[in-house]
Protein backbone atom coordinates (compact mmCIF):
# COMPACT_ATOMS: atom_id res chain seq x y z
CA UNK A 1 0.00 0.00 0.00
CA UNK A 2 1.21 3.39 -1.08
CA UNK A 3 1.59 5.50 2.51
CA UNK A 4 0.15 8.81 0.50
CA UNK A 5 0.34 11.10 3.38
CA UNK A 6 4.18 10.54 3.83
CA UNK A 7 4.49 11.37 0.01
CA UNK A 8 2.32 14.21 0.60
CA UNK A 9 4.77 15.57 3.48
CA UNK A 10 8.10 15.00 1.67
CA UNK A 11 7.16 17.08 -1.32
CA UNK A 12 4.85 19.64 -3.04
CA UNK A 13 1.75 18.32 -4.65
CA UNK A 14 2.23 16.73 -8.17
CA UNK A 15 -0.99 15.83 -9.48
CA UNK A 16 -2.35 13.34 -11.39
CA UNK A 17 -2.75 13.63 -15.59
CA UNK A 18 -6.07 13.35 -16.87
CA UNK A 19 -7.03 11.17 -19.55
CA UNK A 20 -8.32 12.32 -22.97
CA UNK A 21 -8.91 16.17 -22.80
CA UNK A 22 -6.50 19.23 -22.73
CA UNK A 23 -7.53 21.03 -19.79
CA UNK A 24 -8.62 24.22 -20.93
CA UNK A 25 -9.02 28.37 -19.74
CA UNK A 26 -10.48 27.67 -16.66
CA UNK A 27 -7.98 25.18 -15.14
CA UNK A 28 -5.57 27.52 -16.02
CA UNK A 29 -7.38 30.28 -13.95
CA UNK A 30 -7.66 28.16 -11.07
CA UNK A 31 -4.28 27.03 -11.25
CA UNK A 32 -2.71 30.68 -11.29
CA UNK A 33 -4.82 31.29 -8.38
CA UNK A 34 -3.75 28.36 -6.42
CA UNK A 35 -0.06 29.63 -7.34
CA UNK A 36 -0.48 32.90 -6.28
CA UNK A 37 -2.18 31.94 -3.16
CA UNK A 38 0.20 29.40 -1.98
CA UNK A 39 3.54 31.90 -1.91
CA UNK A 40 5.66 31.24 1.60
CA UNK A 41 3.34 28.46 2.10
CA UNK A 42 5.73 25.86 2.59
CA UNK A 43 4.33 22.19 2.01
CA UNK A 44 0.78 23.57 2.35
CA UNK A 45 0.02 23.79 -1.19
CA UNK A 46 -2.43 20.25 -0.82
CA UNK A 47 -4.31 22.22 2.18
CA UNK A 48 -4.36 25.45 -0.09
CA UNK A 49 -5.79 23.34 -2.87
CA UNK A 50 -8.36 21.30 -1.32
CA UNK A 51 -9.58 24.79 0.74
CA UNK A 52 -10.17 26.40 -3.21
CA UNK A 53 -11.88 23.74 -4.00
CA UNK A 54 -14.12 24.15 -0.50
CA UNK A 55 -14.71 27.53 -1.16
CA UNK A 56 -15.87 27.22 -4.86
CA UNK A 57 -18.18 24.16 -4.41
CA UNK A 58 -19.58 26.64 -1.28
CA UNK A 59 -18.52 23.37 1.57
CA UNK A 60 -16.96 23.87 4.46
CA UNK A 61 -13.41 22.91 5.61
CA UNK A 62 -11.85 22.15 8.80
CA UNK A 63 -8.07 22.26 9.77
CA UNK A 64 -6.46 20.74 13.10
CA UNK A 65 -2.82 20.92 13.41
CA UNK A 66 -0.78 22.36 16.21
CA UNK A 67 -0.32 26.10 16.69
CA UNK A 68 2.03 27.29 14.15
CA UNK A 69 1.38 25.55 11.28
CA UNK A 70 -0.57 27.92 8.91
CA UNK A 71 -3.80 27.09 9.56
CA UNK A 72 -5.21 30.74 9.90
CA UNK A 73 -2.86 31.85 6.97
CA UNK A 74 -4.45 29.24 4.51
CA UNK A 75 -8.19 30.62 5.86
CA UNK A 76 -7.41 34.41 5.67
CA UNK A 77 -6.01 33.91 2.02
CA UNK A 78 -9.36 32.33 0.37
CA UNK A 79 -11.20 35.52 0.75
CA UNK A 80 -8.76 36.72 -2.20
CA UNK A 81 -10.49 34.08 -4.54
CA UNK A 82 -13.01 36.34 -5.11
CA UNK A 83 -13.78 40.05 -6.02
CA UNK A 84 -14.74 42.11 -3.31
CA UNK A 85 -15.52 38.88 -0.95
CA UNK A 86 -16.69 40.12 2.44
CA UNK A 87 -15.15 37.82 4.92
CA UNK A 88 -15.05 37.67 8.97
CA UNK A 89 -12.73 35.68 11.23
CA UNK A 90 -13.04 35.45 15.21
CA UNK A 91 -10.35 33.41 17.78
CA UNK A 92 -13.58 31.89 20.28
CA UNK A 93 -12.38 31.27 24.18
CA UNK A 94 -14.51 30.16 26.45
CA UNK A 95 -16.53 33.23 27.25
CA UNK A 96 -17.44 34.44 24.05
CA UNK A 97 -20.70 35.71 23.53
CA UNK A 98 -23.15 35.69 20.74
CA UNK A 99 -22.90 39.66 20.11
CA UNK A 100 -19.17 38.81 18.96
CA UNK A 101 -19.85 36.35 16.12
CA UNK A 102 -23.34 38.05 15.21
CA UNK A 103 -23.32 41.42 16.31
CA UNK A 104 -24.51 43.44 18.73
CA UNK A 105 -28.55 44.56 19.53
CA UNK A 106 -29.59 47.46 17.80
CA UNK A 107 -30.64 49.70 21.03
CA UNK A 108 -32.57 52.37 18.15
CA UNK A 109 -34.37 49.25 16.98
CA UNK A 110 -35.00 47.99 20.70
CA UNK A 111 -35.91 51.76 22.14
CA UNK A 112 -37.87 52.84 19.62
CA UNK A 113 -39.78 49.64 17.40
CA UNK A 114 -39.31 47.24 20.85
CA UNK A 115 -37.43 44.86 18.51
CA UNK A 116 -34.49 42.38 19.67
CA UNK A 117 -32.61 42.65 16.59
CA UNK A 118 -29.02 42.32 15.81
CA UNK A 119 -26.65 45.03 13.82
CA UNK A 120 -25.01 42.37 11.27
CA UNK A 121 -22.79 44.29 8.87
CA UNK A 122 -19.37 43.55 9.64
CA UNK A 123 -20.05 40.26 11.35
CA UNK A 124 -20.51 36.62 10.45
CA UNK A 125 -24.46 37.00 8.73
CA UNK A 126 -23.01 39.21 6.79
CA UNK A 127 -19.78 37.79 5.50
CA UNK A 128 -19.37 35.24 2.47
CA UNK A 129 -16.08 33.61 4.09
CA UNK A 130 -15.56 32.77 7.80
CA UNK A 131 -13.04 31.56 9.63
CA UNK A 132 -13.39 30.82 12.80
CA UNK A 133 -10.38 29.68 15.21
CA UNK A 134 -10.56 27.43 18.45
CA UNK A 135 -14.05 26.63 17.54
CA UNK A 136 -14.38 23.83 19.86
CA UNK A 137 -14.14 26.44 22.31
CA UNK A 138 -16.99 28.14 21.90
CA UNK A 139 -20.43 28.39 23.68
CA UNK A 140 -23.44 26.47 23.10
CA UNK A 141 -25.81 29.27 22.25
CA UNK A 142 -23.09 30.46 19.58
CA UNK A 143 -22.49 26.67 18.79
CA UNK A 144 -26.49 26.26 18.48
CA UNK A 145 -26.72 29.81 16.23
CA UNK A 146 -23.70 28.64 14.26
CA UNK A 147 -25.42 25.50 13.31
CA UNK A 148 -28.02 26.57 11.77
CA UNK A 149 -26.48 29.23 9.73
CA UNK A 150 -24.02 26.91 8.41
CA UNK A 151 -26.72 24.40 7.47
CA UNK A 152 -29.21 26.24 6.08
CA UNK A 153 -27.80 29.47 5.18
CA UNK A 154 -30.11 31.33 7.39
CA UNK A 155 -29.89 33.74 10.51
CA UNK A 156 -32.86 34.28 12.69
CA UNK A 157 -32.80 37.99 13.31
CA UNK A 158 -35.64 39.46 16.00
CA UNK A 159 -38.66 38.49 13.98
CA UNK A 160 -37.23 37.01 10.62
CA UNK A 161 -35.34 34.91 9.85
CA UNK A 162 -32.75 36.05 6.77
CA UNK A 163 -30.92 34.75 3.86
CA UNK A 164 -27.24 34.88 4.64
CA UNK A 165 -24.41 35.02 1.49
CA UNK A 166 -22.73 32.82 3.41
CA UNK A 167 -20.14 30.53 1.16
CA UNK A 168 -18.03 28.44 2.64
CA UNK A 169 -16.99 28.15 6.75
CA UNK A 170 -12.79 27.44 7.91
CA UNK A 171 -13.17 25.90 11.00
CA UNK A 172 -9.84 25.35 12.67
CA UNK A 173 -8.27 24.23 16.27
CA UNK A 174 -5.33 21.91 17.44
CA UNK A 175 -7.75 19.09 18.48
CA UNK A 176 -10.61 17.06 16.74
CA UNK A 177 -13.82 17.71 18.98
CA UNK A 178 -13.60 13.78 19.92
CA UNK A 179 -16.65 11.68 21.68
CA UNK A 180 -18.64 14.96 22.57
CA UNK A 181 -22.51 14.51 21.53
CA UNK A 182 -23.03 18.10 21.86
CA UNK A 183 -20.55 18.84 18.61
CA UNK A 184 -21.02 16.16 16.59
CA UNK A 185 -24.09 17.71 14.56
CA UNK A 186 -21.60 20.81 13.96
CA UNK A 187 -18.66 18.32 13.06
CA UNK A 188 -20.66 16.89 10.45
CA UNK A 189 -21.02 20.09 8.36
CA UNK A 190 -17.39 20.10 7.76
CA UNK A 191 -16.93 17.83 4.34
CA UNK A 192 -13.43 18.20 4.30
CA UNK A 193 -11.14 17.33 7.35
CA UNK A 194 -7.88 17.87 7.01
CA UNK A 195 -4.33 17.92 9.28
CA UNK A 196 -1.99 20.98 8.68
CA UNK A 197 1.47 19.72 9.84
CA UNK A 198 4.80 21.18 10.56
CA UNK A 199 7.54 21.37 8.03
CA UNK A 200 9.85 17.92 7.33
CA UNK A 201 12.10 18.80 4.71
CA UNK A 202 15.39 20.00 5.31
CA UNK A 203 15.01 22.37 2.28
CA UNK A 204 11.48 23.51 3.07
CA UNK A 205 12.22 23.97 6.31
CA UNK A 206 15.22 26.04 5.29
CA UNK A 207 13.03 28.54 2.39
CA UNK A 208 10.73 29.09 5.66
CA UNK A 209 13.94 30.31 7.96
CA UNK A 210 15.35 32.08 4.58
CA UNK A 211 12.06 34.14 3.67
CA UNK A 212 12.54 37.69 5.21
CA UNK A 213 9.39 39.22 3.77
CA UNK A 214 5.67 39.97 5.56
CA UNK A 215 3.42 36.77 5.09
CA UNK A 216 1.08 38.60 2.74
CA UNK A 217 0.60 36.59 -0.84
CA UNK A 218 0.94 38.87 -4.07
CA UNK A 219 -2.51 39.68 -4.80
CA UNK A 220 -4.00 37.50 -7.74
CA UNK A 221 -4.72 38.86 -11.15
CA UNK A 222 -8.20 40.86 -11.05
CA UNK A 223 -8.99 39.31 -14.46
CA UNK A 224 -8.71 35.48 -12.50
CA UNK A 225 -10.61 36.38 -9.45
CA UNK A 226 -14.04 34.93 -9.38
CA UNK A 227 -17.22 37.42 -9.34
CA UNK A 228 -19.81 36.73 -7.25
CA UNK A 229 -22.28 36.45 -10.36
CA UNK A 230 -19.92 34.12 -12.20
CA UNK A 231 -19.64 31.99 -9.34
CA UNK A 232 -23.58 32.21 -9.30
CA UNK A 233 -23.64 30.58 -12.88
CA UNK A 234 -20.90 28.15 -12.14
CA UNK A 235 -23.03 26.52 -9.54
CA UNK A 236 -25.74 25.78 -12.40
CA UNK A 237 -23.26 24.34 -14.56
CA UNK A 238 -21.69 22.01 -11.67
CA UNK A 239 -25.08 20.40 -11.25
CA UNK A 240 -25.11 19.88 -14.91
CA UNK A 241 -22.00 17.50 -14.53
CA UNK A 242 -22.63 13.90 -14.77
CA UNK A 243 -21.72 10.62 -12.51
CA UNK A 244 -21.24 8.24 -15.33
CA UNK A 245 -22.06 4.91 -14.43
CA UNK A 246 -18.75 3.76 -13.92
CA UNK A 247 -18.31 6.23 -11.53
CA UNK A 248 -22.00 5.70 -9.66
CA UNK A 249 -20.21 1.67 -9.28
CA UNK A 250 -17.10 3.32 -7.59
CA UNK A 251 -18.88 5.37 -5.25
CA UNK A 252 -20.92 2.29 -4.38
CA UNK A 253 -18.11 -0.35 -3.96
CA UNK A 254 -16.73 2.24 -1.57
CA UNK A 255 -19.79 2.32 0.57
CA UNK A 256 -20.00 -1.70 0.75
CA UNK A 257 -16.83 -1.44 1.62
CA UNK A 258 -17.24 1.15 4.46
CA UNK A 259 -20.33 -1.63 5.22
CA UNK A 260 -17.89 -4.10 5.19
CA UNK A 261 -15.64 -3.03 7.49
CA UNK A 262 -18.49 -2.18 10.02
CA UNK A 263 -20.15 -5.18 10.03
CA UNK A 264 -16.28 -6.84 10.65
CA UNK A 265 -15.14 -4.53 13.50
CA UNK A 266 -18.08 -5.61 15.76
CA UNK A 267 -18.08 -2.01 17.15
CA UNK A 268 -15.71 -2.54 19.61
CA UNK A 269 -13.97 0.63 21.41
CA UNK A 270 -10.63 -0.08 19.31
CA UNK A 271 -12.66 -0.90 15.99
CA UNK A 272 -15.45 1.89 15.68
CA UNK A 273 -18.08 1.80 12.94
CA UNK A 274 -17.36 5.14 9.79
CA UNK A 275 -20.32 6.86 10.39
CA UNK A 276 -21.17 8.64 6.67
CA UNK A 277 -24.16 10.44 6.58
CA UNK A 278 -26.63 10.60 3.79
CA UNK A 279 -25.99 14.34 3.81
CA UNK A 280 -22.23 13.78 3.58
CA UNK A 281 -22.57 11.72 0.59
CA UNK A 282 -24.49 13.91 -1.37
CA UNK A 283 -22.57 16.99 -0.40
CA UNK A 284 -19.06 14.30 -1.79
CA UNK A 285 -20.86 14.38 -4.84
CA UNK A 286 -21.35 17.88 -5.22
CA UNK A 287 -17.53 18.39 -4.47
CA UNK A 288 -16.83 15.46 -6.97
CA UNK A 289 -18.84 17.64 -9.39
CA UNK A 290 -16.97 20.71 -8.66
CA UNK A 291 -13.74 18.98 -9.09
CA UNK A 292 -14.10 17.75 -12.66
CA UNK A 293 -15.53 21.08 -13.49
CA UNK A 294 -12.33 22.83 -12.46
CA UNK A 295 -10.44 20.54 -14.58
CA UNK A 296 -13.00 20.98 -17.35
CA UNK A 297 -14.66 18.34 -17.89
CA UNK A 298 -18.19 17.70 -18.23
CA UNK A 299 -18.38 14.18 -16.08
CA UNK A 300 -16.76 13.24 -13.02
CA UNK A 301 -13.83 10.58 -13.29
CA UNK A 302 -12.19 8.70 -10.84
CA UNK A 303 -8.95 10.97 -10.03
CA UNK A 304 -12.48 13.09 -8.70
CA UNK A 305 -13.43 9.82 -6.10
CA UNK A 306 -9.94 10.29 -4.40
CA UNK A 307 -11.22 13.30 -2.88
CA UNK A 308 -13.62 11.03 -0.69
CA UNK A 309 -10.19 9.96 1.78
CA UNK A 310 -10.65 14.21 3.04
CA UNK A 311 -14.32 13.66 3.62
CA UNK A 312 -15.58 9.87 4.71
CA UNK A 313 -13.67 9.80 8.04
CA UNK A 314 -14.43 11.00 11.64
CA UNK A 315 -12.20 10.02 14.12
CA UNK A 316 -8.23 10.22 13.32
CA UNK A 317 -8.27 6.56 13.63
CA UNK A 318 -10.69 6.16 10.37
CA UNK A 319 -8.26 7.49 8.49
CA UNK A 320 -5.68 4.65 7.66
CA UNK A 321 -9.49 3.17 7.07
CA UNK A 322 -10.59 5.47 4.60
CA UNK A 323 -6.96 4.97 3.12
CA UNK A 324 -7.24 1.90 2.31
CA UNK A 325 -10.70 1.62 1.16
CA UNK A 326 -9.93 3.99 -1.39
CA UNK A 327 -7.49 2.60 -2.66
CA UNK A 328 -8.74 -0.84 -2.82
CA UNK A 329 -11.79 0.41 -4.67
CA UNK A 330 -9.58 2.60 -7.29
CA UNK A 331 -7.62 -0.94 -7.66
CA UNK A 332 -10.53 -2.80 -8.32
CA UNK A 333 -12.09 -0.24 -10.55
CA UNK A 334 -8.91 -0.04 -12.58
CA UNK A 335 -8.50 -4.08 -12.74
CA UNK A 336 -11.90 -4.16 -13.76
CA UNK A 337 -14.51 -1.57 -13.09
CA UNK A 338 -13.57 0.45 -16.18
CA UNK A 339 -12.01 -2.24 -18.46
CA UNK A 340 -13.66 -6.54 -16.99
CA UNK A 341 -12.86 -9.04 -19.06
CA UNK A 342 -15.35 -11.24 -17.87
CA UNK A 343 -18.26 -10.05 -20.15
CA UNK A 344 -15.80 -11.41 -23.42
CA UNK A 345 -14.66 -14.23 -21.58
CA UNK A 346 -18.27 -15.15 -21.52
CA UNK A 347 -18.73 -14.76 -24.71
CA UNK A 348 -15.59 -16.91 -25.47
CA UNK A 349 -16.91 -19.55 -23.10
CA UNK A 350 -19.97 -19.80 -24.97
CA UNK A 351 -18.36 -20.31 -28.88
CA UNK A 352 -16.33 -22.43 -27.08
CA UNK A 353 -19.16 -24.64 -25.46
CA UNK A 354 -21.06 -23.99 -29.41
CA UNK A 355 -18.02 -25.62 -30.69
CA UNK A 356 -17.64 -28.75 -28.39
CA UNK A 357 -21.29 -29.25 -28.89
CA UNK A 358 -20.70 -29.47 -32.48
CA UNK A 359 -17.91 -31.53 -32.43
CA UNK A 360 -19.24 -34.16 -30.28
CA UNK A 361 -22.47 -36.13 -30.42
CA UNK A 362 -24.21 -37.40 -27.09
CA UNK A 363 -25.37 -40.63 -26.92
CA UNK A 364 -27.00 -43.02 -24.52
CA UNK A 365 -25.87 -46.72 -24.27
CA UNK A 366 -26.46 -49.99 -22.28
CA UNK A 367 -23.88 -51.33 -20.27
CA UNK A 368 -22.45 -53.66 -17.70
CA UNK A 369 -21.58 -52.89 -14.34
CA UNK A 370 -20.74 -54.62 -11.46
CA UNK A 371 -23.25 -55.04 -8.69
CA UNK A 372 -23.46 -54.01 -5.63
CA UNK A 373 -23.95 -56.60 -2.81
CA UNK A 374 -24.32 -54.92 0.44
CA UNK A 375 -22.73 -51.90 -0.63
CA UNK A 376 -19.46 -52.76 0.39
CA UNK A 377 -18.89 -55.96 -1.78
CA UNK A 378 -18.50 -57.18 -5.44
CA UNK A 379 -19.78 -60.72 -5.79
CA UNK A 380 -17.83 -63.46 -8.17
CA UNK A 381 -19.83 -65.78 -9.75
CA UNK A 382 -19.20 -69.93 -10.46
CA UNK A 383 -16.24 -69.23 -7.90
CA UNK A 384 -17.12 -71.96 -5.23
CA UNK A 385 -20.57 -74.28 -5.28
CA UNK A 386 -21.84 -73.75 -2.23
CA UNK A 387 -21.29 -70.75 -0.27
CA UNK A 388 -21.06 -66.38 -1.74
CA UNK A 389 -17.75 -65.43 -2.87
CA UNK A 390 -16.98 -61.57 -2.01
CA UNK A 391 -14.55 -59.22 -3.04
CA UNK A 392 -14.19 -55.72 -1.24
CA UNK A 393 -14.92 -52.75 -3.67
CA UNK A 394 -12.00 -50.99 -3.24
CA UNK A 395 -9.71 -54.13 -3.48
CA UNK A 396 -11.55 -55.11 -6.67
CA UNK A 397 -11.09 -50.87 -8.46
CA UNK A 398 -7.24 -51.16 -7.38
CA UNK A 399 -6.57 -54.56 -9.14
CA UNK A 400 -3.89 -54.78 -11.74
CA UNK A 401 -4.48 -55.67 -15.27
CA UNK A 402 -0.61 -56.69 -15.53
CA UNK A 403 -0.05 -59.31 -12.69
CA UNK A 404 -2.16 -60.54 -10.00
CA UNK A 405 -2.42 -59.22 -5.92
CA UNK A 406 -2.57 -60.76 -2.65
CA UNK A 407 -6.59 -60.07 -1.94
CA UNK A 408 -9.13 -61.22 0.45
CA UNK A 409 -11.99 -62.85 -0.99
CA UNK A 410 -14.43 -63.42 1.70
CA UNK A 411 -17.35 -66.54 1.96
CA UNK A 412 -20.81 -66.81 3.61
CA UNK A 413 -23.04 -69.69 3.79
CA UNK A 414 -26.54 -69.98 2.85
CA UNK A 415 -27.53 -68.37 5.99
CA UNK A 416 -26.19 -65.53 4.80
CA UNK A 417 -23.48 -65.38 7.65
CA UNK A 418 -19.85 -65.50 7.54
CA UNK A 419 -17.96 -68.54 7.02
CA UNK A 420 -14.39 -68.19 6.65
CA UNK A 421 -11.67 -65.90 4.22
CA UNK A 422 -8.96 -66.55 2.15
CA UNK A 423 -6.17 -64.55 0.33
CA UNK A 424 -5.51 -65.62 -2.82
CA UNK A 425 -3.81 -64.20 -5.86
CA UNK A 426 -6.61 -62.00 -7.75
CA UNK A 427 -5.93 -60.11 -11.29
CA UNK A 428 -8.40 -57.85 -13.61
CA UNK A 429 -8.75 -59.48 -16.63
CA UNK A 430 -11.61 -56.51 -17.88
CA UNK A 431 -13.98 -54.72 -16.35
CA UNK A 432 -16.12 -57.85 -15.31
CA UNK A 433 -14.03 -60.49 -15.04
CA UNK A 434 -11.05 -61.36 -12.80
CA UNK A 435 -8.23 -63.91 -12.65
CA UNK A 436 -8.37 -65.90 -9.40
CA UNK A 437 -4.77 -68.55 -8.80
CA UNK A 438 -4.54 -68.63 -12.46
CA UNK A 439 -8.60 -69.23 -13.61
CA UNK A 440 -10.91 -66.56 -14.81
CA UNK A 441 -14.19 -65.82 -12.68
CA UNK A 442 -16.92 -63.20 -14.04
CA UNK A 443 -18.46 -60.88 -11.26
CA UNK A 444 -21.51 -60.47 -10.88
CA UNK A 445 -23.19 -57.11 -13.11
CA UNK A 446 -26.64 -55.29 -13.73
CA UNK A 447 -27.44 -53.39 -17.07
CA UNK A 448 -27.26 -49.45 -16.67
CA UNK A 449 -27.81 -46.65 -19.33
CA UNK A 450 -25.05 -44.15 -19.35
CA UNK A 451 -24.37 -40.85 -21.38
CA UNK A 452 -21.34 -40.93 -23.68
CA UNK A 453 -19.99 -38.75 -26.35
CA UNK A 454 -18.99 -39.64 -30.13
CA UNK A 455 -16.76 -37.35 -31.68
CA UNK A 456 -18.42 -36.32 -35.37
CA UNK A 457 -16.93 -34.04 -38.25
CA UNK A 458 -17.89 -30.01 -37.73
CA UNK A 459 -19.47 -28.94 -41.11
CA UNK A 460 -17.88 -26.48 -42.57
CA UNK A 461 -20.71 -23.98 -42.16
CA UNK A 462 -20.15 -24.40 -37.66
CA UNK A 463 -16.92 -24.23 -38.36
CA UNK A 464 -16.88 -20.73 -40.39
CA UNK A 465 -19.36 -19.39 -38.32
CA UNK A 466 -17.53 -20.02 -35.07
CA UNK A 467 -14.47 -18.18 -36.54
CA UNK A 468 -16.01 -15.52 -37.62
CA UNK A 469 -17.69 -15.27 -33.66
CA UNK A 470 -14.38 -16.08 -31.87
CA UNK A 471 -12.84 -13.49 -34.74
CA UNK A 472 -15.26 -11.16 -33.33
CA UNK A 473 -14.13 -11.70 -29.65
CA UNK A 474 -10.57 -11.51 -30.51
CA UNK A 475 -11.03 -7.78 -32.37
CA UNK A 476 -13.42 -6.43 -29.43
CA UNK A 477 -10.64 -7.69 -26.81
CA UNK A 478 -7.62 -6.23 -28.77
CA UNK A 479 -9.71 -2.89 -29.17
CA UNK A 480 -9.88 -2.84 -25.19
CA UNK A 481 -6.85 -4.19 -24.71
CA UNK A 482 -5.44 -1.33 -26.87
CA UNK A 483 -7.92 1.42 -24.61
CA UNK A 484 -6.44 0.31 -21.42
CA UNK A 485 -2.92 1.20 -22.66
CA UNK A 486 -4.03 4.25 -23.80
CA UNK A 487 -6.39 4.65 -20.40
CA UNK A 488 -3.05 3.86 -18.55
CA UNK A 489 -0.71 6.56 -20.46
CA UNK A 490 -3.01 9.25 -20.16
CA UNK A 491 -3.21 8.58 -16.03
CA UNK A 492 0.52 8.13 -15.85
CA UNK A 493 1.31 10.81 -17.86
CA UNK A 494 2.33 14.63 -16.88
CA UNK A 495 0.85 16.94 -19.58
CA UNK A 496 -2.43 17.29 -18.32
CA UNK A 497 -2.37 17.80 -14.39
CA UNK A 498 -5.59 17.27 -12.24
CA UNK A 499 -6.12 20.57 -9.76
CA UNK A 500 -6.90 18.67 -6.66
CA UNK A 501 -5.03 14.98 -6.80
CA UNK A 502 -1.70 14.13 -5.65
CA UNK A 503 0.16 12.13 -8.25
CA UNK A 504 1.07 9.31 -6.09
CA UNK A 505 -2.23 7.73 -6.98
CA UNK A 506 -1.35 7.17 -10.50
CA UNK A 507 0.62 4.58 -9.37
CA UNK A 508 -2.46 2.34 -8.51
CA UNK A 509 -3.73 3.50 -11.38
CA UNK A 510 -0.98 2.15 -13.34
CA UNK A 511 -0.75 -1.03 -11.31
CA UNK A 512 -4.56 -1.66 -12.08
CA UNK A 513 -4.65 -0.97 -15.68
CA UNK A 514 -1.26 -3.33 -16.04
CA UNK A 515 -3.37 -6.11 -14.37
CA UNK A 516 -6.03 -4.99 -16.86
CA UNK A 517 -3.57 -5.42 -19.81
CA UNK A 518 -2.36 -8.84 -18.52
CA UNK A 519 -6.01 -10.16 -18.23
CA UNK A 520 -6.73 -9.23 -21.47
CA UNK A 521 -3.46 -10.49 -23.27
CA UNK A 522 -4.56 -14.12 -21.63
CA UNK A 523 -7.93 -13.87 -22.79
CA UNK A 524 -6.37 -13.42 -26.30
CA UNK A 525 -4.21 -16.40 -26.07
CA UNK A 526 -7.31 -18.48 -24.71
CA UNK A 527 -9.23 -17.44 -28.12
CA UNK A 528 -6.00 -17.97 -30.68
CA UNK A 529 -6.16 -21.39 -29.25
CA UNK A 530 -9.67 -21.76 -29.99
CA UNK A 531 -9.12 -20.44 -33.59
CA UNK A 532 -6.31 -23.09 -33.90
CA UNK A 533 -7.96 -25.57 -32.85
CA UNK A 534 -11.24 -24.73 -35.32
CA UNK A 535 -8.20 -24.78 -38.33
Amino acid sequence: MIDLDHCIRRGALDTVPRKGKSIGMRADRIRRLIQALSTNLFEKEEILRLAVLAAISQQNLFLYGPPGVAKSMIARRLPALFQDARSFEYLLGRFSTPEELFGPVSITRLKNYDLYERVVEGFLPAAEIVFLDELWNASSPILNTLLTAISERRFRNGREEISIPLKTVIGAAGTLPGDDQTLENLWDRFLLRLESTPVTRNDSFLDLLLSTGDQTPPEPREADTIRSEELTQWQEEIRQVSLPRDIQEFILDVRERISRHNRLSGGGENARPVRVSDRRWKEIAHLLRTSAFLNDRTEVDVLDCILMRHCLWSRPEERAVVNTIIEEALYRYSTSGRFDPEAARLRLGDALSEFRTARYRTLQEEIDQPTAYRGEYYRLLDFVEDHLSLIWIGDFQNLSTDKPQETDLFFYGEADDFAYSERLPVRLIDPTTVEVAGEPFPVETSRVQRTCQEEVEVTEETREALVRKLGEIRREAGETAAAVQAYRDAASGEAEQHLFVHRSYAEIVAAGMDQAARDFAELQMEIDQALHELE
